[in-house]
């Protein structure tokens, strides 16, 4: 009798001890540079370290031309990869990139492609780190500290996301994109728009179906009042096409909202190529998403935004 009250209690202690939190695969420093990127420092192959931006609108992780004069990658002889930019896509040669590293996580035996350097003055990095390294991890970005920390799929620590809003994504497989996008439903003003996840546009970019959906709202007026022609959009192929801006009232992705948010509103290339022109569309920029601190598990589909956002 005593041992299987002994039993007993070891099996209730079981049920009753909390959960231990995951340990993080990693934690990046992160800063802010290459006309507001995120930043990281990685490796090839263990060589380095070398600047990268981190995108969550690309769908591959490459390198620019001034890291492949220093690594001398070597071509596979594959089929090309195309590349989105908001400017358009192009079909470009493959290479071994090798191992990229960024902290204690990598990307093994990458094959990747090349584009080239930005125009000076536009200082370039290295490479991007695109979405076939980030969607292999939960993702959380602590903009005071600036890090980014690394968990398993839906292992995020509660206490790290405690309080915070959680919003619905939807992987997008389109022809032209070479891997999944990811997008959740919103609101420009009161009119239903589609936002593409996208930290490596600098500002939210909203094409002229979804400005043109907000004449029939309330406060459509603020459309008008609000363009300007100066402004000027900036890609990783270095496309700097003129656009206008405008100033919206309100835009709302599941419970957050950002008020008066000045946007750009253009018909870019990349709605042509993933088939969405037709459609109200937007690409939700870094200029939104950070805001405040925020997190990506795409294994869960799921975004997540501190409450307090500046």
């Amino acid at each position: 009798m005593a041992f299987l009250v002994a039993v007993a209690a070891l099996v209730l202690a079981a049920f009753a001890a909390p959960a231990s939190a995951a340990a993080p695969i990693a934690e990046i420093p992160y800063r802010i540079d290459y006309d507001g990127a995120i930043t990281v420092e990685a490796t090839i192959d263990g060589r380095g370290p070398y600047d990268f931006i981190v995108d969550t609108g690309a769908t591959l992780s490459l390198a620019f031309q001034n890291l492949a004069a220093r690594e001398s990658f070597a071509p596979t002889g594959g089929p090309p990869r195309r590349v989105l930019g908001i400017g358009g896509s192009a079909l470009l040669d493959t290479y071994r990139i090798g191992d990229i590293a960024v902290g204690a996580a990598s990307l093994d035996d990458h094959i990747g492609v090349i584009i080239p350097d930005w125009a000076a003055p536009r200082r370039s990095p290295a490479g991007v780190i695109g979405l076939d390294f980030l969607r292999r991890y939960a993702v959380i970005f602590n903009i005071r500290s600036r890090t980014i920390t690394l968990y398993p799929h839906g292992e995020i620590p509660k206490d790290r996301i405690d309080g915070w809003r959680s919003i619905k994504l939807r992987a997008n497989t389109y022809a032209a994109a070479s891997g999944a996008l990811y997008s959740t439903k919103g609101l420009i003003n009161r009119s239903p728009t589609t936002f593409l996840i996208d930290i490596g546009s600098g500002t939210t970019l909203i094409n002229y179906r979804a400005a043109e959906a907000m004449f029939s709202s309330v406060v459509s007026r603020d459309l008008g009042e609000g363009f300007t022609t100066g402004s000027r959009l900036k890609d990783i192929f270095d496309d700097r096409t003129r656009v206008r801006t405008a100033l919206i009232n309100r835009i709302q992705v599941g419970r957050v909202s950002w008020r008066r948010v000045g946007v750009i509103v253009h018909d870019a290339p990349i709605f042509d190529e993933i088939g969405v022109q037709r459609l109200p569309f937007a690409l939700l920029g870094a200029d939104l998403i950070m805001g405040g601190d925020f997190a990506l598990d795409f294994g869960e589909l799921r975004l997540y935004l501190a409450k307090r956002r500046a």
